[in-house]
């Protein structure tokens, strides 16, 4: 669903990458995407194609320090996740990892300190013979809805 430069088009961040719904769909239903966006620490530059669609940008803010708080300016903006669907086949591309490091503050999305109402706090899973892996439950439900509409399992 998308196309891919041919240079080198990561993109680390060391200042705010906030993660933004753009449209609605079921990888992102019942998630707080708004009340409470997840953080991520860098990407790669997609460029979506005409027949795919956005479902999640990322904002970057340039921020600094003005008389007792903090300015947030908007920088730029970039996709984030965009899929397609092609005959009976669905596809996605998402431009952060799924793992640290890019993925950030994402992978935590969802904790126990998190301000919206789940009180869900943590999700463990371990596949055999691993180290047990633990996320936020958001990111949980973020991943497992991926993975289950491009499987089409769903």
């Amino acid at each position: 669903p998308v196309e891919v430069p041919t240079e080198d088009d990561r993109i680390n961040q060391d200042q705010a990458a906030v993660v933004r719904q753009t449209a609605s769909h079921a990888i992102l239903d019942d998630l707080p995407w708004d009340e409470h966006p997840p953080l991520i620490g860098g990407f790669n530059c997609l460029q979506a194609r005409d027949e795919s669609h956005v479902l999640l940008d990322v904002l970057l803010y340039r921020i600094r320090r003005a008389g007792g708080g903090f300015h947030f300016a908007d920088r730029e903006n970039h996709p984030l996740l965009v899929v397609g669907e092609y005959g009976k086949g669905r596809t996605a591309a998402l431009a952060c990892d799924l793992a640290p490091h890019w993925v950030g503050p994402l992978i935590d999305w969802g904790t126990q300190n998190d301000p919206t109402p789940s009180g869900q706090g943590r999700v463990t899973g371990q596949a055999p013979g691993v180290e047990a892996v633990e996320v936020g439950c958001h990111y949980a439900t973020f991943v497992s809805q991926l993975i289950r509409w491009v499987g089409n399992l769903d």
